[in-house]
């Protein structure tokens, strides 16, 4: 009995020792799941974003000049949509991934070997790509590390067949 009192003596306080110790990696663990979702979410706002470009791109006017797109040859032409008009299209990326900036989008339209060898007017593609877009995290940066984080490039093509358009 009295060895009881001398243990439960010498164990007082040992339970927020314990407590002092993991409750700071249990905080960083939650908190470092939360910023992976918050990842997965960026990552699927960009890749939403460049399709719905995509389709406004194959849909609407194009960004650029493309008299010069030879379908009888292999030539593409591209175009960074801060140095085109590409005010409709990055609203229309802007309204999925409001964080996105116009020097990180191209727009490139090309000639498809698909569809009807006997269509007189060529088959065009566009597809719009994300590169190079910065993403910081919060956690690394309260922590003293690196916060930035470049996310992959991000690319959806659409063929124009399909829509009647030039």
């Amino acid at each position: 009995m009295v060895n009881k009192c001398l243990s439960r003596k010498r164990e007082r306080g040992s339970t927020m020792v314990e407590m002092a110790i993991t409750l700071p990696l249990f905080l960083l663990l939650i908190f470092a799941i939360i910023e992976l979702a918050l990842v997965i979410f960026t990552w699927t706002r960009a890749v939403d974003a460049t399709r719905a470009g995509a389709r406004y791109a194959i849909v609407n006017d194009a960004a650029t000049d493309i008299a010069s797109l030879d379908c009888s040859a292999v030539s593409d032409v591209t175009v960074t949509c801060d140095s085109a008009n590409c005010d409709d299209l990055m609203n229309e990326m802007n309204s999925l991934y409001r964080d996105l900036q116009a020097a990180n989008v191209t727009v490139r339209y090309g000639c498809s070997s698909t569809g009807f060898s006997g269509n007189p007017r060529p088959v065009r593609e566009v597809s719009v790509s994300i590169v190079g877009q910065e993403y910081e995290l919060v956690l690394p940066g309260v922590i003293g590390l690196d916060p930035n984080l470049t996310l992959p490039d991000f690319t959806s093509t659409r063929v124009s067949e399909d829509l009647n358009t030039p």
